[in-house]
């Protein structure tokens, strides 16, 4: 059987009409190349199955080509989504990645960013814990820039792409008032992360600018668990004076919301409305299908993978150190009506 061929540097610059310098620069970033450059030597090198050296190139750019992403669960649906469209970003730029879950436990979150650290990642994308660590600054000190994704860390370690989660709240709050409900309950989790803390106050301030005071009874906070969400909501329904909407501040206290409601014998959305955060698809499978809270989960990973791909073009690299604040971008979210509310 004969030997299939191995692809060159020379075979895929011949395929894409350009030297084997632009070729060199393509996959080691080091001169800027136009789009459509870039774009042809990646389609010649992907027809050829051409690879770069791993070793050779880390020589010549001291860089690894990997980025670290580290998430709180790879099997949260919403982080998935968030993984796959990194992965596919960073593939068109010849990065592979490396991907941790924290289980949002704070000593895992700085053990695995201390173990990217080691491998000498180029960069790190994190969904923080909510802790302060110390490992942001080694990483800091080092020059591995930090992108945080949907969540932000106590202090500005680095720029931020999140989904705005004040007007997220509000939104979901202003959508039950203007149907009429003024006994709204919202559903969120014990740990004080920026994503909780934001959707909490959009909900007061709504109530608060339609003149309602809002009802410490009606606000809970549980373990980010479908039986916690369950208990909570249950307790909620067995108030003498019950909501008559509940919010689930993430897709897996939204199944507790149901479980509950329907255990309680009232009837979605005749007796009671839903809304639910993190639109995953099988939420339009329920009955009645859930309205939810659609993160633009797409455009965090454009603008994070961006921000990340600056600071490794050395836009800020040699002033890392120096930097005081860090740009935060806030994507508006997009409330997606079904039946759960009455109105769809």
């Amino acid at each position: 059987m004969r030997k299939q061929s191995v692809s060159t540097i020379r075979d895929v610059a011949r395929a894409a009409n350009v030297s084997t310098a632009t070729v060199s620069h393509v996959f080691n970033d080091t001169r800027n190349v136009t789009d459509q450059t870039r774009q042809a030597v990646l389609d010649a090198a992907n027809r050829l199955h051409y690879r770069p050296s791993a070793i050779a190139r880390s020589l010549t750019t001291r860089r690894t080509f990997t980025v670290g992403v580290v998430v709180a669960d790879v099997l949260n649906p919403f982080f998935a989504g968030i993984i796959r469209g990194v992965e596919d970003l960073l593939w068109q730029q010849g990065r592979s990645l490396v991907v941790c879950s924290t289980d949002e436990q704070p000593e895992k979150e700085a053990y695995y960013l201390h173990l990217l650290l080691e491998r000498r990642v180029d960069g790190v994308l994190v969904a923080p814990t909510g802790a302060d660590l110390p490992v942001y600054a080694a990483l800091r000190h080092h020059q591995i820039p930090l992108v945080f994704i949907d969540r932000r860390p106590p202090q500005p370690w680095g720029p931020v792409v999140e989904t705005d989660n004040v007007q997220a709240g509000y939104l979901a709050t202003r959508y039950l008032l203007d149907l009429g409900h003024t006994r709204i309950a919202i559903l969120g989790r014990h740990q004080a992360l920026s994503t909780v803390t934001g959707r909490f106050a959009g909900y007061r301030q709504a109530l608060t600018e339609a003149g309602i005071a809002p009802d410490p009874a009606l606000i809970i906070t549980v373990d980010a668990q479908q039986e916690a969400a369950y208990q909570g909501a249950t307790a909620l329904l067995a108030q003498l004076d019950a909501p008559t909407a509940l919010i689930a501040t993430n897709h897996v206290m939204a199944l507790g919301v149901v479980s509950a409601v329907q255990a309680s014998g009232r009837r979605c959305p005749q007796d009671i409305s839903i809304i639910a955060f993190d639109d995953l698809p099988w939420l339009a499978l329920y009955s009645p299908p859930l309205t939810a809270v659609r993160h633009a989960t797409a455009e965090i990973c454009r603008q994070a993978v961006a921000l990340l791909l600056a600071s490794l073009a050395g836009h800020d690299a040699e002033t890392a150190d120096m930097v005081e604040s860090y740009p935060v971008v806030m994507l508006p979210a997009e409330l997606i009506e079904r039946a759960s509310c009455g109105r769809a």
